[in-house]
């Protein structure tokens, strides 16, 4: 695959980000100023320009986002492995209609690569099992992806 430079989330990708999957978040370190990586579940493409994301507050990629705004995002799905670059800013510390205190955040300014090695397609997605109630989980998860779809900045 190419990996030229899109401006613009493609449309396999904003359809594949519309419910709970595995991404690498990576922050740069607010102490050292090195790279930090997170796995994180919650992420959605809002449309072709726009990501958000949420995560509990007290984390460390919360922190570092705080002190340094660039985010590295990968995710692995559309039938490619994807890195999209972009500037992240917190919309809600709390945010309204979820259970947890956690903080929303939206990604702007976005630089999407196709990353896959080439030659090759991505044929399967990353899936993981929850260790604690599946309908618990699942309740979480309706809240946060309706709060992200539906979060108005004041």
């Amino acid at each position: 695959m190419s990996a030229e430079m899109q401006t613009e989330i493609p449309a396999a990708l904003l359809e594949f980000m519309q419910g709970p999957r595995i991404t690498q978040l990576t922050t740069m370190d607010a102490d050292s100023r090195g790279p930090f990586v997170n796995v994180i579940s919650w992420v959605l493409a809002k449309d072709p320009h726009t990501l958000r994301l949420m995560g509990d507050q007290r984390t460390r990629f919360m922190q570092n986002l705080k002190a340094d705004p660039r985010v590295a995002l990968t995710v692995l799905g559309a039938g490619n492995a994807w890195t999209i670059y972009g500037q992240a800013r917190v919309l809600a510390e709390k945010t309204p209609h979820v259970p947890l205190n956690l903080s929303m955040v939206e990604v702007t300014d976005l630089k999407i690569y196709p990353v896959l090695f080439w030659g090759a397609r991505l044929t399967q997605v990353p899936e993981w099992d929850v260790t604690y109630s599946r309908e618990q989980s699942d309740q979480l998860d309706a809240a946060v992806f309706m709060a992200m779809r539906e979060f108005a900045p004041s």
